[in-house]
């Protein structure tokens, strides 16, 4: 998160807002369940001058087709780019084992050195991602107990350092980012249990989906309800439209990340990736998941 000062002409009070960053976030399926194509993906944005590439982390949506392993993709996108910001947006963690996704996400970091984000969510259930395989975790509420066990465990996870729930043992090699890469936790707009989930924790980063166009009261309402303060964290904004990027950046907002959905081809991707962020993102429609 980077915050830049300006002063209106003529003196006076200066004001402080967030540097807005603009990312892409993109589904794994069909055209996209090729690492290499998201790859290409991903080094044409980072030459159009987008800031992050984020992938999803599904078995399958509401189209029925497979995804790709988000871990593996990221790990082409890493080799493929420089600079961009790369992450889950989001990791399901209560149908992942916690220890492995602190080994994959550590490793990550390493490989794209310090580039990594995890985002974390509780996943749905809607197209049978838990129930298909009788994974435990059936409702919200134990699905949402399930993430805060896993969050307790990832933190000194990824930091490489003693983890209580494994014995004290060390079970990961630690990140780049020091004490260790963010965690944004995924909330909805019109919810508070994100927001209140990255204040109880003490997490870097908050990411709000589900609405069709973003405005500045999205942010501050879900600020307000937890107790969070803007400036002291990262805020994204994914799917839906940012018509308004300097107000919703007064508010708070430090990413918008447009979604590139289910059934986009290849060249349709890359041809949004290939646009700079404020022509292709200001106008740039959420696909639902």
């Amino acid at each position: 998160m980077e915050w830049e000062e300006s002063r209106p002409d003529g003196g006076g009070v200066v004001a402080t807002v967030a540097v807005m960053r603009w990312g892409l976030s993109l589904s794994l399926s069909e055209e996209l369940a090729e690492p290499a194509v998201v790859a290409e993906v991903a080094a044409a944005a980072e030459a159009s001058g987008w800031d992050g590439v984020f992938v999803w982390d599904h078995l399958w949506n509401r189209t029925g087709a497979p995804f790709a392993d988000p871990w593996v993709t990221l790990a082409a996108i890493a080799g493929g780019t420089q600079r961009v910001t790369i992450g889950t947006m989001v990791t399901a963690l209560p149908r992942r084992r916690t220890q492995l996704v602190a080994q994959a996400t550590s490793t990550l970091d390493r490989l794209s050195r310090g580039r990594m984000v995890l985002g974390l969510g509780l996943g749905v259930d809607s197209h049978g991602e838990y129930s298909a395989f009788d994974e435990p975790a059936a409702t919200d509420r134990d699905r949402a107990a399930a993430l805060d066990r896993g969050i307790e465990a990832l933190v000194p996870m990824l930091a490489g350092a003693a983890v209580p729930q494994a014995g004290d043992r060390v079970t990961t090699a630690p990140c780049v980012q020091r004490p260790r890469c963010p965690i944004w936790i995924a909330g909805r707009a019109d919810g508070t249990a994100g927001p209140r989930r990255v204040a109880r924790h003490h997490l870097e980063g908050l990411a709000l989906v589900s609405t069709d166009g973003w405005m500045p009261d999205h942010v501050t309402g879900a600020l307000a309800a937890s107790g969070l303060t803007a400036g002291d964290l990262d805020v994204a904004l994914v799917g839906g439209t940012h018509h308004d990027p300097s107000g919703l950046a007064a508010a708070g907002t430090t990413w918008c990340v447009p979604e590139i959905g289910p059934g986009a081809t290849a060249a349709e991707a890359l041809a949004v990736a290939a646009r700079a962020p404020d022509d292709a993102a200001p106008h740039r429609e959420g696909s639902g998941r």
